[in-house]
């Protein structure tokens, strides 16, 4: 395997940097073209309910916290249930299936706490602020079914965002570029590995293994 000459392309890199260039401005403008035009923004809502007291005792027990923390991940399951999403798409009258809005649901507690955050992506901010409220108002009425038991309370109702949760336009146009650059350097490197022409005349003594007598400097001629 012929040996790889770090200064040799480097000169080679240097003496091609226009492939670079070029790569990292196309790279800018298929990430603008795509941030702009292609990729769908889509806005996040989100709600927040706590677990408290069950229904008809007057003050928090440590019973009450005990159970509350054992509850906490099952409760996470059952927000994203279909059972509670297709109550929410017949009450919001959803063109969508429990399926693919349990994709849009993202259920999660707060550290070691009793609080948790109910977070909905959708392409209109208001559509996802009404999903999010819904299903906080849905999973609330329908926990008293299923365990017998009245301790959600809904902290905050969510809101309409103004910026998309999925568009970072400055992170998207640096890894434009990024691609761009290491897309040219990696042409430039398969382009100087497999060049084997001739440009020293060390390199003729090492190839072939024969000694060079003298060498013929490149002219160019003056003008005048």
């Amino acid at each position: 395997m012929e040996e790889f000459n770090i200064s040799e392309f480097l000169r080679y890199y240097l003496s091609s940097i226009l492939i670079v260039i070029l790569t990292t401005i196309i790279g800018l403008v298929i990430g603008f073209l795509y941030t702009n035009y292609i990729q769908v923004p889509l806005y996040q809502s989100q709600t927040s309910i706590v677990l408290t007291k069950s229904d008809g005792a007057t003050t928090v027990t440590q019973n009450d916290i005990t159970i509350n923390k054992n509850l906490v991940s099952t409760y996470r399951e059952i927000i994203k249930s279909r059972k509670i999403l297709s109550e929410v798409i017949d009450d919001l009258k959803l063109d969508i299936k429990s399926e693919l809005l349990s994709q849009r649901v993202s259920v999660a507690s707060v550290n070691d706490t009793e609080l948790i955050v109910i977070s909905v992506l959708d392409e209109d901010a208001n559509t996802a602020r009404d999903i999010a409220n819904q299903i906080a108002i849905v999973f609330k009425e329908q926990i008293t079914s299923i365990y017998n038991i009245e301790n959600v309370s809904i902290v905050d109702e969510a809101i309409p965002t103004e910026k998309p949760a999925n568009v970072n336009v400055k992170k998207q146009y640096l890894l434009s570029c990024g691609a761009g650059f290491f897309l040219g350097t990696l042409i430039i490197f398969i382009l100087f590995y497999f060049d084997d022409t001739i440009k020293m005349s060390n390199e003729l003594e090492q190839k072939l293994g024969l000694s060079v007598l003298a060498t013929v400097p490149k002219y160019k001629k003056s003008k005048k």
